[in-house]
């Protein structure tokens, strides 16, 4: 038994580095703005205020958006798709989480810029250097997170609960929105809120579709790369601990979510 003992004192010490590894770093700029004051510049508040602002309404959008289309293509693939169709259809909608975030951006910037059909989009509804192509890539990256998410959802739920629905002379779309969604709102807002987060949090995609204008497409992540750059220390450091505040909440908000959605229903 005193190996199962050294066992886990071992993985006591690695959880403990593993926490530091993000403890230390995250509370560098609380260190820095107890030591410098917590002041930013007065042109970066503007600035900061704007790219809350619009952070928050783009990835709103974005992150409905892709909620939208993921739950029944989600629940469409977990169901009826198998085997080379399945892994093709699952290879295609996940590549953007394997893409690094910038070439996502270079690539819808090529298509709304070299190709017919995406320059047409773009001269309709104008899409390079405009919110709403910071919405169009954050869409593009978020959309993998819900699909993945939902698909996992979905198809560990019994599918006893389709076959009544079923029988009761349901089609599927019903079963899907008027019983499956509503017994599991807990899980599904919880999908909702990691995908909201991915599209809160994207840089590279959203800089290079949306062209990071000042006061108009710069995002918070945005921001804090500019504050970087551009701003004092402290500017940096209270920037990142609001930034910090903001996904702590977001992520414990989500845990408390799916803690209470696996206890009130049995999947």
């Amino acid at each position: 038994m005193s190996w199962l003992k050294r066992d886990d004192t071992a993985f006591k010490y690695l959880a403990i580095v593993a926490l530091l590894l993000i403890i230390l770093p995250t509370s560098t700029p609380i260190m820095v703005a107890l030591s410098r004051g917590f002041a930013i510049e007065e042109g970066f508040m503007r600035d900061f205020m704007i790219s809350l602002l619009l952070s928050v309404f783009s990835s709103l959008t974005s992150s409905s958006i892709s909620t939208l289309l993921a739950i029944p293509l989600s629940y469409y693939t977990s169901r009826f798709l198998r085997g080379l169709s399945r892994r093709i259809v699952y290879s295609l909608l996940m590549m953007p989480v394997v893409i690094t975030p910038s070439a996502i951006g270079s690539l819808l910037l090529e298509f709304f810029t070299v190709n017919p059909i995406g320059i047409f989009i773009d001269r309709f509804i104008g899409v390079v250097n405009s919110i709403v192509g910071v919405v169009v890539a954050q869409v593009f990256v978020s959309i993998p997170v819900a699909f993945a998410y939902y698909s996992g959802l979905f198809t560990g739920t019994p599918r006893v609960y389709e076959e009544l629905a079923l029988e009761a002379g349901l089609s599927r779309g019903s079963y899907l929105y008027r019983v499956l969604l509503p017994m599991l709102k807990r899980q599904a807002f919880a999908g909702y809120a990691l995908t909201y987060a991915r599209a809160f949090s994207d840089f590279g995609a959203t800089l290079i579709l949306g062209g990071g204008v000042r006061g108009r497409t710069w995002t918070l992540p945005i921001l804090v790369y500019s504050a970087t750059y551009m701003g004092g220390l402290s500017t940096v450091s209270v920037v990142l601990i609001i930034y910090i505040l903001l996904a702590f909440t977001t992520y414990y908000a989500l845990s408390g979510l799916e803690t209470t959605g696996r206890s009130g229903v049995g999947v």
